[in-house]
């Protein structure tokens, strides 16, 4: 169970990609994560159909024009709703964006030590191998992005996952 419940509004939390957001939402009943796929992305009927919704991040789909609102709008609605005590997001980048549109959150990102870590996360849940190419081209660039925002900040450390982390700064109480 999350360390929350006295918080008048949930945590909002920025991860990185292949840090543990869906399984943070598999293990706690008090935390949810909204996928920007859902709302960034309008899917083809075969893209519908594909069992491993991991295999399309990195292909090309139609952009729905209500992005970025349509996301903003379902986490602002997400966190009146009381619902959960942890809301886990995308790192949806430019923050500015994010932050002029009110919603206050948390970055969580792994140090780019973690590089090989995250190419083997991405690989193991059935990414595509453009994507996971994007995991080793980016890393850098926005852990250098994510260190120059004033939001609050978590480093994962090589080794942890979301988890581990938000357990370490105090966010999470651990599941046994």
């Amino acid at each position: 169970m999350s360390n929350t419940k006295f918080n008048k509004r949930p945590i909002i939390i920025s991860a990185w990609i292949c840090a543990g957001k869906t399984y943070l939402t598999t293990k706690y009943d008090d935390i949810t994560e909204l996928a920007s796929g859902d709302y960034k992305y309008i899917l083809t009927e075969e893209q519908k159909a594909v069992k491993n919704k991991e295999s399309l991040k990195s292909t090309v789909r139609a952009i729905n024009p209500e992005w970025p609102k349509n996301y903003y709008d379902a986490i602002l609605e997400e966190e009146k709703s009381g619902k959960h005590d942890i809301i886990l997001i995308a790192p949806c980048m430019p923050f500015e964006e994010m932050r002029n549109y009110g919603i206050d959150f948390i970055l969580a990102y792994p140090d780019p030590a973690c590089k090989e870590d995250y190419k083997i996360r991405a690989k193991n849940r059935g990414a595509n191998d453009e994507f996971i190419k994007r995991v080793d081209t980016k890393i850098e660039p926005d852990f250098e992005e994510f260190m120059k925002q004033p939001n609050e900040k978590i480093i994962i450390q090589k080794g942890e996952y979301l988890e581990d982390a938000l357990v370490r700064v105090g966010i999470l109480n651990r599941k046994n």
